[in-house]
């Protein structure tokens, strides 16, 4: 009993920086249900299971998601243990604004920003959408490019080039579908997909560099 109060004081913080967020989140979903007169179960079940369609459904898209997700985490890990230190202070910046543009695209994935969101509900037309997370990915190029051509940038360059050939799809895809019908999602998707593999290949690549050379500095 001793150890476990000994615990709930040590981890009092810790708790209540996990489950008050957590519980405000809920609480909001519940106000949302109401107002837009919608069940409770839309907003937590399983979309294949509230769809009654096949589970496999997105798969491809669900896989990318948790590619994203582990990019970004892998950025943000690195970003808490380097940013202590003098020598690596910019690669660490570099991480922290890896980390949250990654975080960014994984919402415009996730919830389909870019696709129905901003062009839908907010007015904002996808091509505008599209040229802001270009433009926040050239000024991260321009701002870090120290610290990118110290590292194996290949891979992001493969990474940027398949983003690249997906948005291109994306953009006209009218015209592609018109030429190719259907088959117009395996190169518009499936570009995107090898891009964000590309894409946590070279921060999971980078990072473990980074870590691995400060851990030398260290024993030394």
């Amino acid at each position: 009993m001793d150890q476990i109060v000994s615990q709930i004081r040590k981890l009092i913080k810790p708790m209540t920086a996990l489950y008050l967020p957590s519980g405000l989140f809920l609480l909001a979903m519940v106000i949302v249900c109401t107002q837009m007169d919608i069940p409770f179960s839309f907003l937590t079940c399983d979309p294949a299971s509230v769809a009654k369609i096949h589970p496999f459904t997105g798969m491809v898209s669900n896989i990318g998601i948790l590619l994203w997700t582990a990019a970004a985490v892998v950025c943000l890990f690195c970003w808490a243990l380097l940013r202590n230190n003098p020598d690596m202070r910019r690669l660490s910046t570099f991480m922290l604004f890896s980390g949250i543009m990654t975080m960014i695209l994984l919402l415009d994935d996730l919830f389909l920003l870019h696709e129905e969101i901003f062009p839908c509900q907010l007015g904002i037309p996808q091509k505008f959408v599209l040229l802001g997370y270009m433009g926040l990915t050239l000024c991260g190029l321009v701002v870090f490019r120290k610290s990118i051509l110290g590292t194996d940038y290949l891979l992001l360059l493969i990474a940027l080039g398949f983003f690249g050939l997906s948005v291109f799809v994306d953009v006209f895809d009218h015209e592609i579908d018109a030429l190719i019908g259907d088959w117009r999602y395996l190169f518009e998707d499936g570009f995107k997909f090898l891009a964000i593999v590309s894409w946590l290949g070279y921060f999971w690549r980078s990072c473990f560099t980074a870590i691995s050379s400060l851990s030398k500095k260290q024993a030394a």
